[in-house]
Order: structure tokens, then sequence, then C-alpha cells
């Protein structure tokens, strides 16, 4: 039991340490536009503009849902 005690003691001690050597960003709100923009902007071609879409509302007192599985 002490055997495998080590082991898993070794194991978090390992994992905790990777964790920890990580670099932690911690962005602004103006940097991580500024960073999504830039990634954006690297994307090659044109954007793609799609055409208006007409709303279309529904009335809760007489909508009937159709039912397309019987």
């Amino acid at each position: 039991m002490s055997k495998l005690f080590a082991i898993v003691l070794l194991f978090v001690t390992v994992c905790l340490f990777l964790a920890n050597a990580a670099p932690a960003q911690i962005l602004d709100a103006q940097t991580a536009i500024s960073k999504i923009i830039a990634a954006y902007n690297r994307i090659p071609g044109p954007s793609r503009v799609y055409p208006a879409e007409v709303a279309t509302l529904i009335d809760p007192n007489t909508f009937v849902p159709r039912n397309y599985f019987f």
C-alpha cells in the first residue's frame, strides 16, 4: 500500500508542478479584443455577406405546431 501511495503522491506532485509551470496570461478586455481582431485579419479572402432575413412573428394564441413525425 505504501508503494501505491508513493506513486500517487509522485504523480500528483508532477501534475501540480507542470500546471504551475504554464504561463498564465490574464488579458484585459482591450488586449483580448485586439488579439481576436488580429487573428481574424490573418484569414485570407473576402468576408461573406449574407442577404438580410425577414423576421416572422408567431401568435402564441393561434400557433399550431406541425408534427412531421407521424
